[in-house]
């Protein structure tokens, strides 16, 4: 949603702020009390001068919100969050505790296309890719239950490297120090193996962490459990992560 201030970084609130004639500092003002504190509308905003709020609005400019439809606690302290999207699309995200760490399991999009035999995701209808901005929306509902969120792990519903813009969109303004201050080695994005985005990846501005998931050693097995494995062959694949590996310098995770 070009008018959701929600997926706007802090660079681009700054020019959209100059653009309507007002003093560039207010963006981080907005940046912030969008992505520190929660801000759900532009009413909360209150550093923003009042006539500016009310500028914004009748621009069509809104902030986002998800809502959270469902909450499973297990007793084991596993929390697994069913969100509802404006659309009615339903994603679930899931809540790691680990003594006084917390990692949070982000989806990416609502159903996935990837089509692996071994995931549940993979049975329900591919409905869309999910906006920077309700990627970042799962981690402040959590965040505003629990309390500091420490990792991220991009391996929810859906192939975060099919949605690869508004991933590494999410990643910016989690890892802003305006923001969520969540730190670049803390992310992790985790991808059934596609080639192209892999490289893409390695030629971005900010370099999360990268987990691949393997699942068998050799193409007749792999292509039976994973349709992707069909399209490209592990030759190919190992390619692609030593381009990202020769990039970024990064140790890559290999799941099975």
């Amino acid at each position: 949603m070009e008018n959701d201030l929600k997926t706007y970084t802090l660079p681009q609130l700054g020019h959209l702020i100059d653009g309507l004639g007002q003093r560039r500092f207010l963006a981080t003002y907005l940046f912030q009390f969008i992505h520190q504190k929660d801000a759900v509308a532009l009413a909360d905003v209150s550093p923003l001068p009042k006539d500016f709020r009310r500028t914004l609005a009748e621009a069509g400019y809104v902030i986002s919100a998800i809502a959270l439809a469902e909450q499973h606690d297990d007793p084991d302290g596993t929390v697994k969050f069913v969100f509802e999207l404006a659309d009615g699309c339903r994603i679930e995200t899931v809540l790691l505790q680990d003594g006084d760490r917390r990692t949070l399991c982000l989806s990416t999009q609502a159903g996935c296309r990837m089509g692996c035999l071994f995931c549940a995701t993979a049975r329900i209808k591919f409905e869309r890719n999910l906006t920077a901005a309700e990627i970042v929306d799962q981690v402040y509902h959590a965040r505003r239950l629990f309390g500091t969120i420490h990792n991220l792990v991009y391996m929810g519903m859906g192939e975060p490297l099919d949605n690869l813009d508004n991933v590494m969109r999410s990643v910016e303004l989690l890892h802003s120090p305006s923001g969520a201050n969540i730190g670049i080695r803390h992310i992790t994005l985790s991808t059934c193996g596609l080639i192209e985005p892999i490289r893409q990846l390695a030629e971005q501005s900010l370099h999360p962490r990268l987990a691949v998931s393997l699942h068998a050693p050799d193409d007749a097995t792999r292509g039976k459990l994973m349709r992707i494995g069909k399209k490209f062959p592990l030759a190919e694949l190992v390619e692609s992560l030593k381009f990202y590996q020769e990039h970024t310098s990064r140790r890559i995770t290999i799941e099975y």
